[in-house]
């Protein structure tokens, strides 16, 4: 599952169209792209539903992260100088040709691994995660992401297509040159078991009461405490321990930390024309892009970032825009677009 084999293969058939083609559908797998569906999902078609997708994408990403770190796997196209980088288009500056496994179930050469772990950790800063291979993040939050919109939505026709999806991700993966077929099978393996996990907590008692302000409230009780953990210590520890990355951490905490703001006065109500609906996503987006526009204007024209250095300055640039969510909320309330007797329906709704 580690042989660069079956990625030579791929790339003696690429060509530019075909490269072109391949990096487009990848994009469609990262992050950002999926963060951006995920806001018009929570402002245009059904809030509580979007947040729970906020919450699988981010904590899919964080535990592929923490996996990265502790396998400390290399990419194809260190292991061997023949493998291309096409989704950057950089050179191979690899000293090693033909490392990868000698067998479908081995490992890389141990020399490159050794080799490959010191030089990655050498810095003892982030991002040296990123250099890791497995398991494959496009491909852990394309399984979670779609699966988790197939529960939520309780579409079949999304569980039909999911397969197909999958498999084209971790095709452009491979082609690309960033990932082994170990890589890609890792990443669909811990999509579904976050799935499974997911699944669990639809059903569950803690589901309903991630919905509750009151569990948001100070207070010792076991909910308010899992929470809290959960939303912001956790995620604190992660990226202290170098574990996951202060980008990640910060995208967690602030969406996590707009949330606490929204779901104390209560959480929107759906309901609304089209034109309404599409506003809120345009008021969300925009927020968003603002705001991330203006935190690295800032903090370029103020010259924080020697001050902070650049852990911190991943993290502020994340938390920012992320906390925009509660921004665009309130936005959206006083511009109509949700309506008072909204919120306060909402509670009775909630309070009963």
């Amino acid at each position: 599952m580690f042989q660069t084999e079956p990625i030579l293969y791929l790339q003696s058939l690429a060509s530019d169209w075909l490269t072109s083609l391949m990096v487009l559908v990848t994009s469609m797998g990262s992050s950002s792209f999926y963060a951006a569906i995920i806001i018009a999902i929570t402002f245009g078609i059904d809030f509580r539903r979007g947040i729970l997708l906020f919450q699988l994408l981010l904590w899919t990403g964080a535990i592929t992260e923490v996996l990265k770190v502790v396998f400390a796997m290399p990419r194809p196209y260190y292991v061997d100088s023949r493998v291309l980088n096409l989704e950057s288009g950089e050179p191979n500056l690899s000293p090693f040709t033909g490392k990868g496994a000698s067998s479908f179930f081995g490992l890389p050469d141990r020399e490159v691994l050794e080799t490959f772990r010191a030089e990655a950790t050498a810095g003892g800063s982030y991002p040296f995660y990123a250099l890791y291979g497995f398991p494959s993040g496009h491909v852990s939050t394309t399984t979670a992401l779609w699966g988790g919109a197939a529960l939520v939505f309780g579409r079949k026709v999304i569980w039909k297509i999911i397969p197909a999806v999958v498999l084209l991700m971790a095709f452009t993966r491979m082609y690309l040159g960033r990932h082994f077929l170990g890589d890609v099978i890792g990443g669909a393996f811990l999509g579904l078991l976050l799935l499974i996990a997911f699944s669990g907590f639809l059903q569950s008692p803690v589901c309903k009461a991630f919905f509750r302000k009151e569990s948001f409230f100070p207070a010792t009780r076991s909910p308010n405490i899992l929470f809290y953990a959960f939303m912001f210590i956790i995620p604190l520890l992660l990226t202290a321990s170098a574990l996951i990355g202060p980008d990640l951490a910060g995208f967690l905490t602030g969406t996590n930390a707009a949330y606490l703001l929204v779901i104390r006065k209560g959480l929107p109500n759906d309901a609304g024309s089209r034109g309404k609906r599409i506003s809120r996503v345009l008021v969300a987006l925009l927020n968003f892009a603002a705001a991330a526009f203006i935190t690295a204007v800032a903090i370029d024209i103020t010259g924080a970032a020697s001050s902070l250095g650049p852990n911190m300055i991943e993290f502020t640039e994340a938390f920012v825009p992320a906390f925009t969510v509660w921004v665009s909320v309130e936005i959206c309330f006083r511009l109509g677009l949700y309506g008072k007797e909204n919120f306060s329906g909402y509670n009775r709704e909630n309070n009963a």
